[in-house]
């Protein structure tokens, strides 16, 4: 027993390594090196009691995720420490004083040689933990070392598991300890808990420490405390799916286009969007705040009328021509999803359901970007506003617009910023970006000062639910230590009101949510913590000496974020989009297509899809760029017209208008580069055109030539609203040739422009006239009065003549 108190559980091993200036190995909750444990959760410095300082908020390039965010996972341990010991069940997993506690779990071989002798036992530290810091030790702590106390000799708390071959697993170990028998210092406490393995590998002997398993054992008898007060954010997000394009057979409305059907596998009882529903309404009782993104709603209630799904890349508009389009077949999956829904947040007020602004953008990467940023901050003020307050509207239920979340939580003063002047009076933020040097945990809400309050989730806390739970050991790793960090919480002031947030991952996994489920309930039942929904901690008095100072934001969190060249692109989009907007009749319509599309473009979803969101932002603007092209003067660059003679002819322009509504708001503006007293337009030189969808209108310009040569033109388009340039500038040539007639004619290639029917007749007849001559004199003749400039002249009228 003397050992135990002298070194639980390898707290002198850390001292050792700290006193040394090593770090301690962060087991990342992987079971490596014969244990399983869950990864220690980097929180502020002031927990940092033993092992060597480690930056707040790190984050690792491969996962893009802190490392204690990483979920246990059986992996191999090496040759010193050959058994992997998982657990599968902790039952309970808040026991009582007087009570019994069983672990279930299985051994995996890892090394090359048979285990002989194998055996598992409970080992107990007796003295409780007294801080948070002492938690995140033993959680960074990965395999046995020589100061861990022996294991418990009473009844049920060892089992002989008898020879383990390489690579098999045992049968299930189950181990059934009374809580009297571990001789605890304390009824109230958390205590490091572990299940070790024991063996022989090679015949060696006595028996080693081949293996171990830690995790954590919350125990609660207090009844003067004040529980503490827990928000747990519920988000509902998703990939954005909707394109700009609609679908159009003039028959009936038109129709939404979405990248892919994958949707309607998710909103199903089976997939992650159906279940995170069915987990959050079964708990209504643990007062779960839903995030919701809007255009996830839109887009469900889209699916559940007529849409499409894209077969091909289409960038011009989807029509049942085009043949890049299919019905699609989630109708049924988001009738039903919406229902549950609604169900779900019935009856609920607005500081229970929190609306993101609509497609989620992401609000760090916009803010940290370049000179983009003015422009985009526009388009998040309308979205959470405007567009977020319609996109919930069929959920029937009153939400909250006034809260921004950037990625993961982490801020910085341009973040802050961005955020307040799109609206946002509160920010759901990471404590890690808002440290201080408080010995306990401070309540979630700070002013920030300006009308904002950060209302900041625990870093620890979030982290433990941000890796892959899909493993039970995972889960039952990452419920017990939630269950010791919010014990810990509650005993650090209990005599103190604490309010807290928890911040589940955006993308949170099925697996994930119901561990999140299952680790709060048993928190609740503990009766150490009570559930409240968010409004509750974010109108909590802020802890005096709570910190307000924002840390620097992560290197590795903004290698992910959004690009500058991502960025510009989508502002290219927004600018063009405002130029086409001031020519249309109903610019409402491509509005409201383009507005979500730009949002979407930006999504907070694509800091993990990369490759997806530079797609959908490559069609976006493509698209943009076939509507903008879709008006333009229908004439090749490098035409040539021919005006013989001297004195004046029409030279006339058409505007070819592809889209399906009138534009208007337009003119055409031609202009030589020759002297007026050789080829002269005319005025007016500005001529103002209207064209219906579909048509292609001709305006004439007269132009006035005066000697023979070749002059460059240039007809280019412009908007009346600000005579802005619109579209690329067309430029052809003209040939100015001199006829003993004196007749003017204009000919062009290509039908562009037309000559007027009297000219034709006169060429004609010259052509025949000359034809007859030809003949009359032989092969070698010429027709008087015609040179080759001329023929060839009459030859290309005649042949592009409508």
């Amino acid at each position: 027993m003397a050992a135990r108190h002298r070194d639980p559980l390898g707290r002198t091993l850390l001292r050792r390594v700290a006193l040394r200036g090593g770090t301690v190995l962060l087991a990342s909750g992987l079971t490596i090196a014969g244990g399983t444990s869950l990864a220690p959760a980097l929180g502020p410095a002031r927990y940092q009691t033993t092992a060597s300082p480690v930056l707040v908020g790190q984050v690792s390039k491969v996962t893009g995720r802190s490392p204690g965010s990483v979920a246990a996972a059986p992996r191999a341990a090496g040759s010193r420490y050959p058994a992997v010991v998982s657990l599968s069940a902790i039952d309970p997993p808040v026991p009582q004083a007087k009570g019994t506690i069983r672990l279930t779990g299985t051994v995996m071989n890892s090394g090359s040689t048979p285990i002989s002798g194998l055996q598992v036992g409970v080992k107990v530290d007796p003295d409780r933990l007294g801080t948070r810091g002492q938690i995140a030790d033993i959680a960074s702590l990965s395999t046995p070392n020589d100061s861990d106390p022996p294991a418990l000799t009473a009844k049920g708390a060892t089992q002989s598991l008898g020879t383990l071959a390489p690579g098999a697993t045992s049968s299930s170990f189950s181990l059934t300890v009374a809580i009297s028998d571990m001789n605890l210092s304390m009824d109230s406490g958390v205590y490091a808990l572990a299940v070790d393995a024991t063996g022989s590998v090679n015949g060696s002997s006595p028996a080693q420490d081949l293996g171990i398993a830690r995790t954590f054992l919350p125990l609660f008898s207090a009844t003067d405390v004040k529980p503490t007060q827990i928000a747990t954010l519920w988000p509902m997000v998703d990939t954005p799916r909707v394109q700009p394009q609609t679908y159009t057979d003039g028959q009936q409305p038109d129709q939404p286009v979405l990248a892919n059907d994958d949707l309607t596998n998710e909103l199903g009882a089976d997939g992650r969007l159906g279940q995170l529903q069915s987990i959050g309404s079964s708990i209504a009782a643990l007062k779960p705040t839903w995030v919701i993104d809007p255009d996830l709603v839109n887009t469900v209630v889209a699916m559940s009328g007529n849409y499409r799904v894209a077969t091909g890349n289409d960038t011009k508009g989807a029509t049942p021509t085009c043949a890049c389009t299919q019905a699609g077949t989630g109708g049924n999956a988001a009738s039903t999803w919406l229902k549950g829904m609604q169900t779900a947040v019935a009856g609920l007020d607005g500081r229970q359901v929190l609306s993101l602004p609509t497609g989620d953008p992401d609000i760090a990467s916009i803010a940290r970007g370049t000179q983009q940023t003015g422009s985009l901050a526009a388009s998040l003020k309308a979205a959470g506003s405007d567009l977020g307050q319609i996109g919930l509207n069929p959920l029937q239920v009153s939400a909250d617009h006034s809260v921004a979340w950037p990625y993961e939580g982490y801020l910085d003063k341009s973040v802050v910023a961005l955020a307040r002047s799109a609206g946002a009076t509160e920010i759901l933020a990471n404590s890690a970006s808002l440290p201080d040097s408080l010995t306990y945990t401070p309540n979630a809400a700070r002013s920030l000062g300006g009308g904002v309050t950060a209302v900041a989730a625990d870093s620890v806390l979030s982290s433990i639910f941000a890796g892959d739970l899909s493993s039970h050991s995972a889960q039952i790793l990452a419920e017990q230590r939630f269950l010791a960090e919010t014990l810990a919480i509650t005993e650090e002031r209990p005599s103190e009101q604490r309010d807290i947030l928890v911040q589940p991952p955006r993308d949170m996994s099925a697996s994930t949510a119901q561990t999140l489920a299952n680790a709060l309930k048993a928190a609740v039942d503990g009766k150490w913590a009570t559930p409240v929904p968010y409004g509750t901690v974010e109108q909590a008095q802020p802890t005096k000496d709570a910190g307000t100072s924002i840390a620097a934001y992560p290197g590795a969190v903004a290698s992910s974020q959004l690009s500058s060249d991502a960025l510009a692109q989508v502002a290219g989009v927004q600018q063009g989009l405002t130029q086409l907007e001031k020519i249309l009749s109903r610019p409402d319509k491509l509005n409201a297509a383009f507005n979500g599309a730009v949002l979407r473009s930006v999504s907070t979803q694509w800091r993990d899809q990369g490759a997806a969101g530079e797609a959908y932002r490559d069609n976006t603007s493509s698209y943009l760029d076939s509507l903008q092209g879709a008006v333009s003067i229908l004439l090749t660059q490098g035409t040539t017209v021919t005006l013989p003679g001297s004195g004046k002819a029409k030279i006339p322009i058409t505007v070819g208008n592809d889209l399906q509504q009138t534009v208007l708001k337009l003119e055409v503006r031609l202009s030589s580069d020759a002297s007026p007293a050789r080829l002269n337009v005319d005025d007016p030189d500005t001529q103002p055109v209207t064209a219906q969808g579909g048509t292609k209108p001709t305006v004439r310009f007269t132009v006035t030539a005066s000697a023979n040569g070749q002059y460059q033109m240039v007809a280019q388009l412009y908007t009346t609203a600000d005579g802005r340039p619109y579209g690329e500038p067309v430029v052809f040539y003209v040939d100015v040739t001199s006829l003993p007639s004196g007749v003017i004619a204009v000919m062009v290639g290509g039908g562009l422009l037309v000559v007027l029917a009297a000219l034709r007749l006169y060429w004609k007849r010259r052509k025949n006239a000359a034809l007859e001559a030809a003949a009359a004199q032989g092969p070698t003749g010429t027709v008087a009065g015609t040179g080759n400039g001329d023929g060839k002249s009459a030859r290309h009228n005649e042949r592009n003549a409508p």
